[in-house]
Parts: C-alpha cells; structure tokens; sequence
C-alpha cells in the first residue's frame, strides 16, 4: 500500500510539472520567489492579449538589458508630459510588468499595447492587467521591438539604453506619424534633443524624463506664392534644410532668410529678412503633405502658401534606415 500511495504521489507531481507548460499556467519568477498560477485558481481571471513575435517557432532570443522597473512616480510624470488621454494608443517598448501600459490604461482610458521580449516580464504584465480590471484595454505582445511595427502609436514610451534608443530611431521616422509623442525614462536619441525634460526626485535619487514630438517632414525645394508685398517677403523659390525638429530657409544663392521648428504638423518660422528687404516676422504655419500656409503673427496678420517640388524633401534622419 505505501509502495501505492508512493506511485500515486509522483504521478501527482509529474501531472503538475506537465500542466506547467499548458495554457492556463502562469509561472512569475523573482529574486528567491516562484508563485505559480494555475487554472485552478485563475478559472475567473480574464489576462490581457498575449501575441508571439513567431508562434510555434522554437527560436530563443535573450533580452539586450536586464529588467530594471521604472518607480510609479516617473510612470506618471511621463503619461504627463505626453499628455496621454483616453483617445491615444501608447506603445511602451520594452514594457516589463506593463505598468506604462496599465497606468495609462486606468488613469487615462487609454489603450496600451507592450512590447517585451522576455515571456516572464508578459506573464507578469498580464497579471498585472487583469488585477487592474484594463485587460480590455491592454495587450501584451512578445516581439523583437526591433522587428515590431507601432505605426498606429499616438504615444511612445521607452527605457532602453543611449545605444538602443539610437538604434530605434530610423525606425521610429519610418513608421510613425507626426505628431506623435516620445517619453524616454532616462535615456536620450543620439544628437535628437529632445523638446522636453523633467527631473524628478524619488528617495533622494534624481531620475530623468526625456519628451519629442515626431515632426513632419518639411525639407526640400518650395514655390511660393502670395508671398510679396504683404506676405513674407521671401522669394519665388527657397530651399528648406530640416535637421529634426530644426528648419533653416535659404534663397537661391544659399543665403539664410530664417530658421524655425517643426512640432508635428505645424511650424513656426521667423523670417529674418526677406527677398523685399523686410525687417523681421514670424510666423505660424501648417504642413499638408507637399503644401504648407502660413500667417503672421504680427500686426496685419499677413500670409503665404507654398508648394513642394515632389522628391526634394530629404531624410529627417542622417542615418535613414536602409
């Protein structure tokens, strides 16, 4: 009967080490603590989305850095300076327990999609989640971000390396749109300044935020119009240089007539003296694909439009992707 009970024991443990690698088993491992969940105690739990990168692949890729947790008081510090609202998608890249996510997800209304490499940091995201109750608004996917496609982000949010940031950055021009809004926990975009930063103090530790606004492209050869007397003053054709959120406006003998920024969609430009030998003016403006308009904010309010010459924009990065 012992010699029984003894085999009945172990099939107990076989039975339960298999359904470790079933669905419906959780396993979340810290530092010197394993808790595992199991469908027997998480038949009420809804988790959040999970989606692999190559489902069925045995592919095993490593992390680039270990995981670090950014403390809840930096989360919504950078939630704030990208003004997350309940209308964004946010795409946190290298999202670990999902907090970005889920406190953008509970505070704000927003969706959240996480991006993690590691499939413990997604099993504890998903938790996470559905302790929340945003596993409707949240979904975790493990992905290579570098291989991932966040074109339809509205928000970004990052806390990678110096290195990994600059490695991301053709990709982030290549895929999203202008306007939208970047939040890096502490590390910069190579020679992209950013357009923000905080500094916010937890414990006695200094821990830094890092905020850009996509810009739209507005680099190459324009043609104006209405843009003599009254308008900027510039001549019939000038040549826009943009390096990032950076624009400079030459004539055609490559004398600067003004600079600006970009932030999104929109621009601001101040004319330092134009083509009629006006004095200095500023002005406010929108780009729209190859066209742009612009108004004063002086005295007046005077305008101009402008076309762009197709194929003369350049890279707003100087490393494109290839």
């Amino acid at each position: 009967m012992k010699y029984l009970a003894s085999l009945l024991f172990c099939g107990i443990l076989a039975t339960a080490s298999a359904r470790a690698d079933q669905p419906g088993v959780v396993e979340v491992v810290e530092p010197a603590v394993q808790l595992t969940l199991d469908s027997a105690f998480t038949s009420d739990l809804t988790l959040a989305q999970a989606t692999e990168t190559a489902p069925g692949t045995a592919e095993k890729v490593q992390p680039d850095i270990h995981y670090v947790p950014t403390p809840q008081e930096l989360v919504d510090q950078m939630l704030q300076m990208a003004k997350v609202t309940k209308d964004d998608l946010l795409y946190d890249l290298g999202s670990g327990d999902g907090r970005l996510v889920i406190t953008a997800a509970k505070k704000y209304g927003a969706r959240g999609i996480g991006i993690d490499i590691d499939p413990q940091r997604i099993a504890e995201a998903q938790v996470n989640a559905a302790e929340a109750k945003v596993e409707d608004k949240v979904e975790f996917r493990r992905q290579d971000l570098f291989k991932s496609d966040f074109g339809d982000a509205n928000v970004i949010t990052l806390y990678l390396l110096d290195t990994l940031n600059r490695k991301l950055r053709p990709q982030l021009f290549a895929q999203v749109k202008p306007g939208t809004r970047i939040v890096s926990h502490a590390f910069r975009m190579g020679d992209w300044d950013p357009d923000a930063e905080k500094t916010v103090k937890i414990t006695g530790s200094s821990y830094h935020a890092y905020y850009w606004m996509v810009p739209a492209n507005l680099s190459g050869r324009w043609k104006v119009s209405d843009g003599g007397e009254g308008g900027a003053g510039l001549p019939e054709t000038v040549m826009v240089e943009q390096l990032f959120q950076n624009i400079t406006v030459k004539g055609g003998e490559g004398e600067i007539l003004g600079d600006g920024k970009v932030r999104g969609n929109e621009f601001t430009l101040t004319i330092k003296k134009g083509a009629g030998g006006k004095g200095e003016a500023t002005f406010n403006g929108k780009i729209d694909g190859n066209s742009i308009e612009a108004t004063g904010g002086g005295k007046g309010g005077s305008s101009w439009k402008a076309e762009r010459e197709p194929g003369s924009e350049k890279s707003l990065d100087p490393e494109p992707l290839a």
